[in-house]
């Protein structure tokens, strides 16, 4: 009777070992899932409607400014022959469309011609892009003074913002994740970090790069996902990641 008393203490102690050595063993904070290299990419897609522009009435203005747009990488993927762009000068329309100028390269440019008159000098230009795949008006408005014959912006590859003008995603900030000390793998090419909103991709970059986080507004929880070549597979951060008001934040996760 006594060597069953302490058989069955032993298979007690046995298996207290067992469960807190494997709850010890198991991560606090992160998940990992095996997978190919994944498709991560953030949905710009919106339901704004297409924007009735019009020709002008070239009569109206004395003189002319003329200016070349190039498109950010990230619009410029999802270009099409449909995407039109225009020049406010307050409310008034004072382009006639135009339509963009794509080239094999993946570089996407628009040349527009301004209308002013001898009222205009420092004045506010809005510019307004509808991207017809994403189905979304993208405007940003610069204030500048009027040159007839120059050319507003650089006269080589002038690149606004026009990312920072998405009714989708009005916020909008830099992100650098760091690779901390200690990680369960080492770092590799082809490695990919990812900022989520739920299961929704908001941005894409590399390990110690500063990347772009979408974002609805200031308070929405960032989540972070890692990709891993040597391990196969993506890491989940637990913790939720707060970024600063500041447009560019830096971060160091903790594995």
């Amino acid at each position: 009777m006594m060597k069953m008393k302490y058989l069955l203490l032993g298979i007690s102690v046995l298996l207290f070992w067992s469960c807190s050595s494997s709850d010890d063993d198991s991560p606090s904070t992160y998940t990992f899932e095996a997978s190919g290299l994944p498709t991560w990419q953030t949905d710009l897609t919106s339901n704004d409607a297409d924007p009735s522009w019009q020709d002008i009435d070239r009569t109206k203005y004395e003189s002319w400014m003329y200016v070349t747009v190039k498109l950010e990488d990230e619009l410029a993927k999802h270009a099409s022959t449909d995407d039109r762009m225009v020049v406010f000068i307050g409310d008034e329309q004072r382009t006639r469309p135009a339509n963009p100028n794509l080239y094999d390269d993946g570089s996407v440019y628009f040349v527009l011609t301004i209308g002013g008159n001898s009222t205009d000098r420092e004045i506010n230009f809005r510019l307004c892009y509808w991207s017809a795949l994403l189905h979304q008006l993208f405007s940003i408005e610069e204030r500048s003074t009027f040159t007839p014959e120059l050319p507003y912006g650089n006269t080589s590859d002038y690149e606004p913002p026009l990312l920072k003008g998405s009714g989708k995603y009005p916020v909008q900030q830099q992100l650098t994740v760091n690779m901390p000390s200690q990680a369960p793998f080492t770092p590799a090419d082809g490695d990919r970090v990812a900022a989520f909103v739920g299961d929704e991709c908001r941005g894409v970059g590399i390990i110690g790069q500063p990347f772009t986080v979408f974002r609805t507004s200031a308070s929405e929880p960032i989540q972070l996902r890692y990709y891993s070549v040597q391990q196969g597979g993506i890491y989940t951060l637990l913790q939720s990641i707060t970024l600063g008001e500041n447009e560019d934040n830096t971060v160091t996760p903790s594995f």
